[in-house]
């Protein structure tokens, strides 16, 4: 039998992420998934219409056992952190969560809340471990997407000397914590790679002042186009200040043997710039397995979930159809669902 036909356990995944610019979500996180999907079926939610200052009602129910776990990607205040909150509080779903925590936002009070809907917390940095101490299941988990991010053989004039086009490429959106305005401090030809975002004024008055000072400027670009940014540049500069992110931008820069220089002031990225290696996607998924077994072990619910017993010669496919019509299609009404199946002959 076919290893797509063998059962697996379902998980939810959700995330906030601007379906626009679907062609740069090909990072360490979403390479990572791609493994994970060897071992659960993956579904995706995407909230990122989900405006959480409006605190907008969730209508949103999920039947009881239907996932073996949820899992979100999200700093604490995102759509996705609203969500989850959201349909544990209100709807009283009890499937386990866990959040991998994007961004660098403190976790709120009560911390109470956040114990009773989040079974699983997953940091990116050993900088940020002290935000949530407070939490028994915190686990460190990262990496990129080397399948993207890694070295090539670099261009060289007729004299072997290496040949750079640009001089400092800063990777960050163009926001006040980013600290634009440090990188004009820098010699030679620049570029500013990041998020101009329309809703935030300030966001194009750093991208505009940058261009009048001489700067190059362009909006988010493909995950393969930024790694041919960091392998033409002599000096990946991270100017902005702890709470500025850059995590993965750093590691994805040194993954591509770029130079790297980080803010003075910037312990966190300091120490990822100090790490011995890089962290690939294969341990991301292995360090957020691990965890989620043992959280689900915890919770007595590492087992498999019982399922129906399936015929050796019925797929996957054709099971959770029949599943459907059981569960959606009354008897002698109009059903949507139809199950063939023609067993292979000898």
């Amino acid at each position: 039998r076919s290893e797509h036909d063998l059962p697996r356990e379902a998980l939810l995944f959700v995330f906030n992420k601007d379906p626009a610019h679907e062609d740069t979500w090909r990072d360490g996180l979403w390479a990572a998934l791609r493994i994970i999907a060897r071992y659960y079926d993956i579904q995706y939610l995407n909230v990122n219409d989900v405006v959480v200052s409006d605190n907008p009602e969730i209508a949103y129910h999920i039947q009881e056992n239907t996932f073996k776990l949820i899992i979100g990607w999200g700093a604490f205040g995102s759509p996705t952190d609203y969500f989850l909150r959201y349909i544990h509080k209100y709807h009283k779903d009890r499937h386990p969560k866990a959040l991998c925590i994007g961004g660098n936002a403190v976790p709120p009070e009560p911390r109470e809340e956040l114990l009773q809907v989040y079974d699983l917390l997953f940091y990116e940095t050993q900088w940020y471990e002290n935000q949530i101490d407070w939490h028994p299941m915190a686990r460190q988990a990262f990496g990129i997407n080397k399948n993207i991010y890694h070295e090539l053989p670099p261009r060289v004039d007729e004299h072997g000397q290496r040949i750079f086009t640009y001089d400092v490429l800063m990777v960050g959106h163009f926001l006040p914590w980013k600290r634009h305005y440090m990188l004009l401090e820098k010699p030679g030809r620049k570029i500013a790679v990041g998020e101009i975002y329309q809703e935030y004024q300030v966001s194009g008055e750093i991208a505009e002042k940058l261009v009048e000072q001489g700067v190059e400027v362009t909006n988010m670009v493909p995950p393969r186009e930024l790694a041919d940014l960091y392998r033409s540049s002599k000096l990946v500069y991270f100017p902005m200040a702890v709470v500025g992110g850059g995590e993965r931008a750093v590691l994805e820069a040194r993954a591509c043997g770029c130079h790297v220089e980080v803010a003075p002031d910037n312990q966190k990225l300091a120490s990822l710039v100090a790490l011995e290696s890089v962290p690939d996607q294969e341990e991301y998924a292995d360090k957020l397995l691990k965890g989620i077994r043992e959280m689900l072990d915890r919770r007595g619910s590492g087992k498999p979930t019982t399922r129906p017993p399936m015929p050796a010669d019925e797929t996957v496919v054709e099971q959770r159809q029949k599943q459907l019509i059981a569960s959606t299609c009354r008897a002698g009404g109009y059903c949507p669902y139809k199950v063939e199946h023609s067993p292979a002959t000898e």
